[in-house]
């Protein structure tokens, strides 16, 4: 956790989703897991970061170049709300291809129901920091997943994300997969965020020309 002490509107915009992240998570109560001082404020936090992160979004689309990023979209992160009242304190930009080699559509497949759902090339934030690489399409019998980690290149550890129900913050990067789904997350790992937007968007760069495509 980061303890910066510099006022957060003159943070880098990465620096500054992960200390709404570090914030948000520390109104949570785990035991009660509740909102003592009630939730307004973590209602508040989770819409600066979901803004903060369609800026970004937009801007990392604009950097790519090659391989079609014309291509690229990049899903919208929908609920900003679990059903058990947590405001949600991490967040993605996931991109992934329009169409296939052959002018199928590209199933996002969220909730893993396809073998042959996409992979993503994704930008985790936590309160811990920012991982760039791939999460693998996480259907259980998926046909393609062994065959792509099995290419990726060194420096991308599996950084494993949680698979139960349980708060981000009982992994080490605060990240939180998906119950009943194969959760893997290949990527570098930069804690407490990027400096400037400028080192984000050179990282994002290099991290797509190794393992993007």
């Amino acid at each position: 956790m980061s303890t910066h002490a510099e006022p957060i509107n003159h943070l880098s915009r990465t620096r500054r989703i992960v200390v709404l992240c570090q914030e948000s998570g520390s109104l949570w109560e785990l035991v009660s897991e509740s909102y003592p001082g009630g939730d307004m404020r973590a209602k508040a936090i989770a819409k600066e970061i979901e803004q903060t992160r369609r800026t970004l979004a937009a801007d990392v689309v604009d950097r790519l170049t090659g391989n079609d990023c014309h291509l690229l979209r990049t899903p919208p992160v929908k609920r900003q709300k679990f059903a058990g009242g947590q405001w949600r304190s991490f967040t993605w930009i996931d991109l992934l291809y329009q169409e296939d080699i052959d002018g199928n559509p590209i199933d996002y497949d969220f909730m893993a129901r396809s073998n042959r759902g996409a992979h993503l090339f994704r930008i985790w934030f936590t309160a811990s920091g920012v991982g760039i690489g791939v999460r693998p399409g996480s259907h259980k019998a998926h046909l393609t997943r062994t065959k792509l980690i099995n290419d990726l290149p060194a420096g991308y550890p599996d950084r494993e994300p949680l698979s139960s129900h349980g708060h981000e913050s009982r992994h080490g990067l605060c990240l939180k997969g998906r119950p009943g789904q194969t959760n893997q997350y290949f990527a570098t790992w930069v804690h407490n965020g990027f400096e400037t937007d400028e080192a984000f968007l050179e990282a994002v760069d290099s991290a797509w020309s190794e393992v993007g495509p």
